[in-house]
């Protein structure tokens, strides 16, 4: 039972009960954490967990019990963020955010994520949340009456405050619906004058607490009525009032409904009322409260107050269920069967494109579009991130299955391929890049957007074009109707193929993955994305696959060639710089001097020519060696007082190079395709050892590279071996 304890210290904090001036205590301290909205509580909230190495908000990348991270969405983030910003300046959140996008591209995860991030946020002394109840002692706590009598016998209490009272002294307990916030008890000019001298010294803070409710509005109605209700029995004693006041610290749960509330599509109105007035366990309440009309506000809009409301799927719901967003958006108010109440909530929901388009045909969608902020949220076009979202998934099933290295990329690259559309020369503006950006093909394209990779087809003036307008590309059609994204096969489709794969194969390789999609593609009675007409090798399902083979058998090719125990002893760095020399002395027309006799000479033009023969180049040589010049100069003004490192500055040149080294590399590979059968007949067959004509070099041969491919890649050893004997039979 030791948790007890430890349970008991850390439910410390949150069980903080205060009297109203000890409430007032804690806003003289902190005001900027007490005196702000819902908006600017939850930007703070988003500052709060901050941003990691990439400038992304962490808030969606935490892995909680109830939901994996978001990846990939930063953009969407920063939108929510940037309209938090905007409700900030308006001092209400004026603008009902609507995630719009394909099914399962993360939209509820997103919405999800707030709210566990405030959660979280509002468990922290920066986050703390304040509201109050009404406390009523029993009357022999007191002598005589509790002075709600119109002659008052006591007019001095013996208490300062009721709200420390422990339960037995207690009559009875009328909570705020709404959990409406303690400052709002002030008197209106009193509080204004209150909040001006405590955010004076800010003018910001002080110019956006001016625009809130908690500056220009006053309690819920009920709480008025009880207040005024006090305040007349004691003839104006605004301290004999407040004496009723317990201000609680409450926390914010999605699961119990407070101020993280989640409405499904059902078809019933969000808020109805519930007389209480009548309720024998509050008969004990003061006579001058059993007289008053007093009513009960519930709902999910109530429950939300002074947090989040997400309305999932809110287009699948009858307009009138939700008509009222407008005048709640424009006024900050909800009108309940007569009674106009004031809320405090940041009103967020998501739709699929389907019903998005239908709304958009509906008379009433004009009134709607003035008051809705529409946040695209598409199926990601980044296929390392999209690889992020299945680690957890193949963590569960790694024990039975598994997967070898490029298998999961191979994946979500085919994913990210059936998500894209070919680019339009009419789409740029630069000429050049009207003229690059349609040649790229899928596969091409995908690597372009994950890995700022360029073909290797393009000559140097190309790629670096392409490379300065990634994001040009990548945001062509997110103005359009039918943008990237919107379409292709969705990450709950992906998770379903990772399932039957591993309970098809014990190793999984981009083989096996390739295998299964090709028969995947057949299923076009169950996915929509295999229906669509191909656009040359866009939306091609069957040419995606014949892509992604050739890219990964040149990926496993390189690893195998890795894995060769053959050294490459020529230092490609001096090399290069030996070039940038020349062609340094040949652009300025200088003469080199020579490192051995010490002597000026000229430039080597034998060398310069012999070093762009052995790079294959494609383009001029003028060109080429401009452009070299001009990425020098870019990476020095990039990494100031930083070596050149001209390897690590031109890595496709030493990939390049590399090249000649793969003949000799290439007779090794030969050497072991002729002896792998008889090693494969030895695994299968120990017994085969004894007459095999495999000799003990060439088996150690294959082994070594085996345990190499292990070793640098992390293949599995039956892995390595079944893709060796595949990249053998495909191209050796």
């Amino acid at each position: 039972m030791e948790w007890i304890q430890k349970a008991n210290r850390e439910q410390e904090a949150f069980n903080e009960i205060l009297s109203f001036d000890e409430y007032l205590n804690i806003v003289e301290r902190k005001p900027r954490e007490q005196c702000r909205p819902t908006c600017k509580y939850l930007k703070d909230m988003f500052d709060h967990f901050g941003r990691d190495e990439n400038g992304f908000f962490t808030l969606f990348l935490r892995s909680c019990n109830n939901s994996t991270a978001v990846y990939g969405q930063n953009r969407i983030e920063e939108q929510i963020y940037l309209n938090l910003q905007n409700f900030i300046e308006e001092g209400f959140n004026n603008k009902f955010l609507l995630l719009v996008g394909p099914n399962g591209s993360a939209k509820s995860s997103i919405v999800r994520k707030l709210m566990e991030g405030a959660e979280d946020y509002s468990k922290t002394d920066a986050g703390a949340l304040y509201t109050f109840s009404w406390i009523f002692p029993i009357d022999s706590f007191v002598k005589g009456t509790l002075g709600l009598a119109a002659s008052r016998q006591v007019k001095e209490s013996i208490l300062k405050s009721y709200a420390h009272l422990e339960d037995k002294d207690i009559s009875s307990i009328l909570t705020s619906d709404l959990r409406d916030h303690p400052l709002l008890l002030i008197p209106l000019e009193h509080r204004q004058k209150m909040l001006e001298r405590l955010l004076g010294n800010n003018a910001s803070d002080l110019e956006m607490i001016k625009k809130t409710y908690l500056y220009t509005s006053d309690i819920c109605k009920r709480n008025r009525m009880i207040f005024d209700a006090l305040l007349k029995s004691y003839q104006g004693d605004y301290a004999e009032v407040l004496k009723h006041i317990r201000v609680e610290r409450f926390l914010i749960s999605k699961r119990y409904s407070v101020g993280a509330v989640t409405i499904e599509p059902q078809l019933h109105v969000d808020l109805h009322m519930q007389q209480i007035t009548m309720d024998k366990r509050l008969a004990s309440l003061p006579p001058s409260l059993q007289s008053l009309n007093l009513f009960s506000v519930q709902g999910e809009n109530v429950m939300a107050n002074r947090g989040v409301l997400e309305f999932s799927d809110l287009l699948k719901r009858p307009l009138d269920a939700f008509k009222y967003l407008i005048m709640s958006m424009e006024s900050k108010t909800i009108n309940m069967q007569g009674i106009l109440t004031e809320l405090d909530i940041f009103f967020i929901g998501t739709s699929n494109e389907i019903h998005l388009s239908a709304f958009k045909q509906h008379p009433d969608f004009f009134s709607f579009r003035g008051r809705f902020n529409f946040i695209k949220v598409p199926y990601l076009l980044n296929a390392d991130e999209e690889m992020k979202i299945y680690f957890e998934q193949l963590n569960a099933v790694k024990n039975k299955t598994i997967f070898e290295p490029q298998a999961l990329e191979v994946l979500c690259l085919w994913a990210v391929m059936t998500r894209l559309r070919p680019s339009l020369s009419k789409n740029f503006k630069d000429k050049k890049l009207s003229e690059i950006a349609p040649t790229l093909n899928p596969l091409e394209k995908a690597l372009l957007l994950a890995r700022d990779l360029v073909p290797d087809r393009l000559d140097s003036e190309e790629k670096k074009i392409l490379k300065v307008s990634i994001k040009d590309i990548a945001r062509e059609f997110e103005n359009e109707n039918i943008y990237e994204g919107k379409f292709g096969v969705s990450p709950r489709e992906i998770k379903q193929i990772l399932y039957e794969v591993a309970s098809k194969y014990r190793n999984i390789s981009f083989v096996e993955l390739l295998e299964f999609l090709t028969k995947f593609i057949e299923r076009k009675n169950e996915y929509d994305f295999l229906n669509i007409a191909p656009q040359g090798d866009f939306t091609n399902p069957s040419r995606f696959i014949e892509l992604l083979k050739d890219y990964e058998l040149d990926i496993f090719d390189q690893h195998l060639r890795d894995s060769l125990s053959l050294v490459d002893d020529r230092s490609y760095e001096n090399y290069i710089a030996r070039y940038i020399q020349n062609i340094t002395s040949l652009i300025k027309g200088e003469k080199i001097r020579s490192s051995i006799t010490g002597r000026y000479e000229d430039v080597d033009m034998y060398f310069i020519k012999e070093f762009e023969n052995n790079i294959k180049l494609r383009e001029s040589p003028e060109n080429f060696r401009s452009h070299m010049m001009t990425s020098l100069g870019a990476y020095s003004l990039d990494h100031p007082n930083k070596k050149i490192i001209y390897t690590d500055v031109f890595a496709d040149i030493v990939r390049t190079l590399k090249e000649s080294f793969r003949e000799e590399q290439k007779k090794v590979i030969q050497n072991i395709a002729k002896n792998l059968v008889f090693y494969m007949d030895e695994i299968e067959d120990p017994e085969q050892k004894r007459n095999n004509a495999l000799s003990e070099n060439n088996r150690k041969e294959i082994n070594n590279t085996l345990d190499n491919l292990q070793k640098k890649y992390r293949y599995s050893h039956l892995g390595a071996l079944s893709l060796l004997n595949y990249l053998l039979k495909e191209r050796y």
